[in-house]
C-alpha cells in the first residue's frame, strides 16, 4: 500500500514549489516592466513609424503578448494550490485514521494532533492561492496600463509617419 505520509509530504513540497514558481514569475514580470519595457518602447516607436496597417497590427499583438507572458502560470497556481491543499488534508486525515486503526489508539489528543497536521495543507494552499491572486492582479494592472501605452505609442508613430508622408508628397512652388 502507498505510504500516505510520504504522499502528504509530497503535497507540501508541491505547494512550496508552486509558491516559488508564482513568486519567480511575479519578480520576472516586475523586472520586465521596470527595465526591459522602456527599451522596447523606443524600439516599438522605430518599428511602427514606417509600418503599414497590417504591420502595426502585428507589432501591437507581438508587444502585448510579451506583456501577458506568465499570467497563465500564475492563474494555474491560484487554481491548483487550494486543490492540492485539500488533497493534502484528505491524505493526512486518512493517514491519521490508518495509524489509529493500526495502533488501536483511541486517545483524542493523538487524533486531533494528526488532523491538525493534515489541515495545515489546506491552510497553506489557501495562503498560496491568495498571494498568487495578488500577484495576478498586480501584473494584470501593469499589463492593462502598458497595453494602453502601446496603443498610444503606435498611434503616435502612425501620426508622425502620416505627417512626414504628407509633407514629403507636397510640391514646393
Amino acid at each position: 500500500m502507498i505510504d500516505l505520509e510520504i504522499v502528504h509530504k509530497g503535497v507540501f513540497f508541491s505547494l512550496y514549489f508552486l509558491f516559488f514558481l508564482a513568486s519567480v514569475i511575479f519578480i520576472e514580470r516586475l523586472l520586465y516592466f521596470v527595465f526591459a519595457f522602456p527599451a522596447e518602447r523606443k524600439l516599438l516607436l522605430k518599428e511602427a513609424e514606417g509600418a503599414d496597417e497590417r504591420g502595426v497590427e502585428i507589432l501591437y499583438h507581438t508587444y502585448v503578448s510579451k506583456l501577458k507572458r506568465g499570467r497563465g502560470v500564475i492563474a494555474f497556481v491560484i487554481t491548483a494550490s487550494p486543490l492540492l491543499g485539500l488533497l493534502g488534508t484528505v491524505l493526512g486525515i486518512m493517514n491519521s485514521f490508518t495509524t489509529m486503526a493500526e495502533r488501536g489508539v483511541s486517545d483524542i489528543t493523538a487524533v486531533s494532533k494528526g488532523i491538525a497536521f493534515a489541515l495545515q495543507a489546506t491552510a497553506l494552499g489557501i495562503v498560496i492561492a491568495v498571494v498568487a491572486l495578488a500577484y495576478y492582479h498586480v501584473v494584470g494592472g501593469l499589463v492593462r496600463s502598458y497595453e494602453t501605452e502601446i496603443k498610444k505609442l503606435i498611434l503616435k508613430a502612425m501620426a508622425v509617419s502620416q505627417d512626414s508622408g504628407e509633407k514629403g508628397g507636397q510640391e514646393v512652388d
